[in-house]
């Protein structure tokens, strides 16, 4: 499972969107469910029943916080356990060998994350994971986080890409966030852009100039940019390319919020700004076909150098390097 997105760490949906209880999700192509039990707790399984293999997001949450299959009724805690399969006399030890498979779960960001993790891990294994390297920035308190999502019809990768690329927007958005760059871009103005490789993945200046490179972006692996836009915690948008299988992407824009009271106007601010960018960019990359490694024949040059970097790392990633 999680083949083409292994042994990561990525948000799957923000709270606020999740909407049921249990709630189906797709990530890289695997179906999974999302339930929160008793104690507020978020816990994910891979969406089928081991019985008949039924989809578990069609049962529901019993009062004492399982998850219930909607077909023969066989529930299932937090950690896949079966607890109790209905009209069978099951001794303890059959019972203990009946489990759905759980993918490793956190709270960060306002978001419900999973590990995609290509074999079935014990709690113990989950509990002991490293949380995913994050800046400061997104390790707030989880429930002062706004989150606004569009779903794109691309690729992860090629989502990803278009964040950490310095010289699209003075055309593409030229009627909005580029439109200081555009003269600038048609004057023969030449975009420097300077990478440090980092533990996290990726940090990035770019500027029109070597004296001025004025605007920095981080990557953290696999899937998150972050734009700086301020000094405060508050300035940082973070983007998050989710992928949802091999033709879909959800784009998430992420703000820390002073409180829980901000969420809203967090929510209502970027619906009013990010969707007019974001919008333009899906225009252009759903007309891009594939993964970023797809087309062997596509030309990178001096200005494409953090998007050479990061198709090397998925490169790698693929191969188990």
């Amino acid at each position: 499972m999680f083949e083409q997105f292994p042994n990561l760490w990525t948000p799957v949906l923000p709270v606020v969107a999740i909407d049921k209880n249990p709630m189906a999700a797709e990530i890289a192509g695997e179906k999974i469910v999302l339930f929160r039990d008793n104690d507020d707790r978020w816990h994910a399984l891979l969406d089928r029943c081991p019985h008949r293999g039924a989809a578990l997001s069609l049962g529901d949450v019993t009062p004492e916080g399982e998850l219930r299959c909607g077909y023969h009724g066989w529930r299932y805690n937090g950690s896949g356990a079966c607890t109790r399969v209905p009209m069978n006399e099951l001794n303890a030890a059959a019972l203990g060998k009946i489990s759905a498979v759980a993918l490793p779960t956190r709270f960060i960001g306002g978001c419900v994350w999973i590990y995609t993790s290509t074999v079935a891990m014990s709690a113990d294994e989950a509990a002991a994971l490293p949380d995913p390297l994050l800046p400061a920035t997104m390790q707030g308190e989880p429930s002062h986080y706004a989150c606004y999502t569009q779903e794109w019809n691309a690729h992860w990768t090629r989502s990803l890409e278009n964040f950490i690329d310095f010289t699209h927007p003075p055309y593409l958005h030229k009627g909005t966030i580029g439109g200081w760059l555009h003269k600038h871009a048609e004057s023969g103005a030449i975009s420097y852009i300077t990478n440090e490789e980092t533990e996290y993945g990726l940090h990035m200046k770019t500027g029109l100039g070597p004296n001025e490179m004025s605007f920095p972006v981080d990557w953290y692996k696999p899937n998150m940019t972050e734009l700086h836009f301020g000094s405060t915690p508050y300035k940082a948008l973070h983007v998050f390319c989710i992928p949802v299988n091999d033709t879909h992407t959800r784009v998430m824009n992420v703000r820390m919020v002073p409180s829980e009271d901000h969420v809203q106007a967090g929510i209502e601010h970027s619906q009013n700004s990010d969707r007019l960018v974001l919008d333009e960019d899906r225009h252009i990359v759903e007309s891009q076909q594939g993964c970023v490694l797809s087309n062997p024949d596509e030309i990178s040059v001096p200005g494409d150098s953090p998007s050479i970097l990061f198709r090397k790392w998925y490169k790698e990633l693929l191969a188990g390097v």
